[in-house]
């Protein structure tokens, strides 16, 4: 049996509040918070863990599977129960293969709803039964004729299959999704916060939500405005007052989806940022080499990878401090970004150890803040920004090493070429580090070493004048 001090539920889109006084009553020690939508509901689950989900299915109508899917996901190992009326009970049913435990139909008594949770099957209302004790047949009420294609969108339907289809815009596609839905004479768009609004067509009115104006008495406080303006373009015979709240409606569902997308964003770049020295992590690099030669076989372009290491790292961190070797990998990450172009990736991959990727066999990789006597001479070879990046490596001064700090760093690398030295991304990657560790480690270091035995000579040997800048 459950028990119920053990309980938080979360109910979705309990309009009537019916099911909240049932679930209170029939465990009055549960914690039980109630939400409007279903957009409410994903917001509070991404924060809060309940035990219970208890979602109504008539929001879900429109897109009944991106809904279940993405509650069930986030609920976890809770329980995910829908529940409505005995005419949506097909509709409960088909949700079953989408990831919820089960349906109860409503209205239902406490003593039923508590006999329900402790059961294996929590289903235990029936449909309605006529004179002769069979059950009634079901059918399915369509909407009023008159009633305003406003009123029929499930906004956060909508805004849910965006977040799940399109996660790095689900504005933009929720607008679009809403204008395809919408009958001809219907256009809602955005613009910045202040611009002047285009005159409507005749027979059509215009009207705006700015970030300035208020969305109602329950929009959460701490939830900041959409910063753009919202306008919808619609029949002038419409009802103003239905467009009004649609409008509005729309513009709170805007924020918070804005809210989830900029914290999606924000854990995205957590996931794949190098915390040190803000490069690439190891796990974004290994998903851009695996796209970059998918796209260089179908494009037939080269890939270059090349692998490096700072010779002699540990004996500065043993000598002078895990601190000045933070500062020794931050300094060594902006040299080479200063080397490569913003669509060449450089990354660390763990340690001392840094990985960049070349997709474009032409192309300047200039420094970006080269010295005023520099002749900008545009490199057109991987081999050709190493040397760069290497000379700018023993110019560079590294403070914490001693009035001995400038210049004393350099590194070993290895390279190796898709598709030539390797047809697929382990190989690619298995060859540049043979490279590194058994061509460049075991000639004595400060240098690069290429398929084949051939190799980038260490730089102090490079002749003076030599591929200068």
């Amino acid at each position: 049996m459950v028990r119920a001090s053990q309980e938080r539920v979360l109910l979705i889109g309990d309009v009537d509040r019916q099911m909240y006084s049932t679930v209170t009553q029939a465990m009055p020690t549960a914690q039980v918070k109630s939400v409007a939508s279903l957009f409410d509901g994903i917001a509070e689950l991404s924060q809060e863990h309940y035990t219970t989900v208890l979602a109504s299915v008539e929001p879900m109508e429109r897109r009944p599977e991106s809904a279940v899917r993405t509650l069930r996901e986030l609920s976890g190992d809770g329980r995910l129960l829908l529940f409505g009326h005995p005419t949506l009970e097909p509709l409960s049913q088909k949700m079953m293969e989408f990831g919820c435990d089960d349906y109860l139909i409503t209205p239902i008594t406490p003593g039923e709803f508590l006999e329900s949770m402790g059961a294996p099957t929590l289903r235990r209302n029936k449909p309605p039964e006529n004179g002769n004790g069979n059950a009634q047949p079901i059918t399915e009420t369509a909407p009023p004729e008159n009633q305003s294609p406003l009123t029929r969108l499930s906004i956060p339907s909508l805004i849910l299959d965006a977040l799940v289809h399109t996660p790095q815009d689900p504005i933009g596609t929720t607008l679009r999704q809403i204008n395809s839905v919408l009958p001809p004479m219907f256009n809602v768009f955005q613009t910045t916060a202040e611009a002047a609004v285009p005159p409507p067509a005749e027979g059509l009115t215009i009207i705006s939500h700015r970030p300035s104006d208020p969305i109602g008495p329950e929009f959460p406080s701490d939830i900041p405005p959409f910063p753009q303006s919202i306008h919808l373009s619609y029949p002038a015979d419409h009802d103003r007052a239905t467009a009004l709240g649609f409008l509005s409606d729309l513009a709170g569902n805007l924020a918070r989806v804005r809210v989830l997308h900029d914290r999606n964003i924000g854990l995205q770049r957590l996931a794949t940022t190098d915390d040190l020295t803000g490069l690439a992590n190891g796990r974004y690099f290994r998903q851009f080499l695996a796209k970059i030669v998918e796209r260089a076989r179908i494009g037939r372009f080269l890939v270059t990878l090349f692998l490096f290491d700072i010779d002699n790292f540990k004996r500065y961190n043993d000598q002078y401090g895990h601190g000045v070797g933070d500062d020794i990998l931050k300094q060594t990450a902006n040299l080479m970004r200063r080397c490569v172009r913003d669509h060449d990736l450089v990354a660390r991959i763990s340690g001392d150890e840094f990985a960049v990727i070349f997709w474009e066999k032409e192309g300047p990789r200039l420094p970006r803040e080269p010295k005023p006597a520099a002749s900008n001479r545009t490199p057109t070879e991987p081999q050709v920004i190493l040397d760069r990046f290497r000379r700018l490596l023993s110019t560079q001064d590294f403070p914490g090493l001693g009035p001995g700090g400038m210049g004393c760093l350099t590194i070993s690398g290895g390279l190796a070429v898709y598709p030539y030295d390797a047809q697929d991304v382990a190989k690619l990657v298995e060859t540049a580090d043979q490279q590194l560790m058994f061509g460049a480690k075991r000639s004595g270091r400060n240098s690069i070493h290429l398929v084949g035995g051939d190799c980038l000579p260490p730089f102090n040997n490079i002749p003076e004048g030599e591929n200068a800048e």
